[in-house]
């Protein structure tokens, strides 16, 4: 095993990108219901907030919260779940694409979605995703595609 330059748990900035991100669908969602008297809007936006805003946060929260990755000489492990366990190895001479996304809320927080792509038939589907998606600070997430596309 190596040493890492990174944490093996995700930034804790990103409880704070979370809920701003669900704040926003849920203020987007309640938005039609602004035509409507003043009062009762307020009410279907606290409504909106906490039977589908409140529940969507805590359950990413969670899903991020038990999240962690183990970089090993020639391979990455992500482990992930709250009740159902998962494990997934990627093998570095597997990787076809390591792609480093980042959207507007992401940047102002400084975090990037690393994703990592293979040649494994596992997601031979057509649904198109990734292998491993890790949700780090920018600057470990360089370090990371660098060390995976060097392998």
């Amino acid at each position: 095993m190596i040493t890492l330059n990174i944490s093996n748990k995700l930034p804790k900035i990103v409880n704070l990108y979370l809920l701003i991100k669900i704040l926003f669908i849920v203020f987007l969602v309640s938005v039609p219901f602004i035509f409507i008297p003043k009062n009762v809007w307020h009410y279907v936006f606290w409504l909106i907030f906490i039977f589908i805003g409140l529940p969507s946060y805590i359950s990413i929260v969670l899903d991020f919260k038990y999240i962690s990755f183990i970089v090993e000489e020639g391979r990455i492990t992500i482990k992930s779940g709250i009740i159902a366990k998962h494990s997934k190895t990627i093998l570095f001479n597997n990787v076809q694409n390591v792609e480093n996304t980042q959207g507007i809320l992401a940047r102002i927080f400084g975090l990037v979605a690393i994703k990592i792509w293979t040649a494994s038939s596992q997601n031979s589907k057509t649904d198109n995703r990734a292998d491993g998606t890790i949700l780090l600070k920018k600057a470990d997430a360089e370090w990371l595609k660098n060390f995976i596309t060097k392998k």
